[in-house]
């Protein structure tokens, strides 16, 4: 195997060049004592999280390795359940997915030690993160590695060049926001684009706002935690649900939001029909990517429920090795090599949505965008210490689907209010005592 042996030295050369520069550990020595020719690496993943990002790294392991990977690539609404599936019955690719929080282990893998190869003590381990870690690790080991970005996720983009043009000032209050959604819509212009269909999207405006419910009622993430408070009758919950339906009923989020998906959004935003949206602030440059627009944009907090709260998140998409694969090794070998500087690098280069990573890792060149520096310099800093509700609580984010459904029901008159939270507090119920959770017994 010379070509592996050739990879062994170039890597070993580069991890002495990165101890003399005093660089994070993220290089390693490939296994020359072990032949992986003719293997394969299966991968399950939910689409979206890998994405054409990493077939230039999947292309080298392979060639490095000789080894042929095979990429499960899994439509989002079908994923958790067929994961499920194969954890059950033996059958799990050799890596896989979810989408991982502190509380995400224990309730989507519910045995991570029956289920999961344990990292603890890899050479990659303090590449992620104290933060990251915390959506890793059960019971005090290490399962999975989380390599995702630290850009503003899911705040109000918005059309700067717009808002100038017509006097337009970026709103910090609900009144305020409404009252601008008035002015815009009195121009024929959507105010809010909201993709309600995708089935997913639309939930956001609610659970990113972590922090103005934590302030409304202090210790309440906790109190979530262990069965000491309930979603239903939080009144910041219910105030910020009722201002939702407010804009959705005068139309400030589009004709038929809840029939409209997202796969139109960077035009409505290049051709002028639209002024704000969620997104993530990478969306700017698919904007003027797909639409040619020579417009500036920005982003702001969303405002709903008063909110000055950042939409801080130790989650995302997280990769784990099957503990029943038949080739530990090369998952290990896997894991070692996405976490090199040059395939962290290739990644983020190829990564059309992400202009960063959040690692530690002082060789890799960020490609932050100069609307993202602005925007987190007008974040008060004391205001990005809470988490994002869906993943600063137990329980929450497995039932986001369920939980925007009964967000349309309301807005269609379906519903009450109440009942969207009470839904939610039954649902993390069930799932508590699914895993034992003894603050439900």
């Amino acid at each position: 195997m010379l070509r592996k042996r050739f990879w062994a030295v170039a890597c070993a050369t580069a991890m002495v060049a990165s101890m003399t520069a005093g660089l994070s550990v993220n290089v390693f020595a490939a296994d020359d004592t072990k032949d992986f020719a003719g293997e394969e690496l299966s991968i399950l993943v939910s689409a979206g999280w890998m994405d054409n990002r990493y077939d230039e790294t999947l292309e080298r392991f392979e060639d490095i390795y000789d080894v042929t990977v095979d990429l499960q690539t899994i439509p989002a609404d079908q994923y958790s359940d067929l994961l499920q599936s194969k954890l059950a019955t033996d059958s799990c690719a050799d890596v896989f997915w979810i989408q991982s929080n502190p509380f995400a282990i224990e309730s989507t893998i519910v045995d991570p030690e029956k289920y999961c190869i344990d990292f603890t003590g890899a050479d990659w381990e303090n590449l992620m993160p104290e933060t990251r870690k915390a959506s890793c690790t059960y019971n005090d080991k290490l399962y999975g590695l989380q390599v995702w970005n630290n850009s503003p996720e899911y705040v109000m983009l918005y059309n700067k060049t717009l808002f100038e043009e017509n006097g337009w000032e970026v709103p910090t209050t609900y009144a305020e926001l409404k009252d601008l959604c008035a002015k815009i819509a009195d121009t024929g212009i959507t105010p809010w684009f909201m993709p309600g269909a995708d089935g997913w999207q639309h939930q956001l405006a609610f659970f990113q706002i972590g922090g103005v419910y934590e302030e409304a009622t202090p210790g309440l993430y906790d109190a979530l935690n262990t069965n000491q408070a309930t979603f239903a009758d939080n009144e910041k919950m219910l105030e910020v649900l009722n201002e939702f339906k407010e804009l959705s009923d005068a139309g400030y989020f589009g004709e038929d939001w809840i029939g409209t998906d997202s796969t139109n959004m960077s035009n409505e935003f290049g051709d002028r029909t639209c002024a704000m949206a969620m997104a993530n602030s990478s969306y700017i440059k698919q904007i003027k990517d797909d639409t040619g627009s020579e417009d500036e944009y920005g982003m702001f907090l969303i405002p709903l429920g008063d909110n000055t709260w950042y939409p801080t998140s130790p989650a995302g998409p997280t990769m784990f090795g099957y503990k029943g694969t038949e080739h530990e090794d090369l998952v290990r070998e896997f894991f070692n090599f996405v976490t090199t500087t040059e395939s962290l690098q290739e990644i983020l280069d190829n990564s059309p949505a992400y202009t960063n990573l959040d690692v530690n890792d002082d060789n890799l060149e960020q490609h932050w965008l100069p609307e993202e520096e602005e925007f987190l310099e007008t974040v008060d800093k004391d205001k990005m210490s809470v988490s994002v509700l869906q993943n600063g609580t137990k329980y929450t984010n497995d039932y986001w689907m369920q939980f925007g459904q009964d967000m349309i029901a309301f807005c269609q008159g379906e519903m009450e209010a109440n009942d969207v939270l009470a839904n939610m507090d039954t649902n993390r119920a069930e799932a508590a005592k699914t895993v034992g959770d003894e603050n439900w017994e």
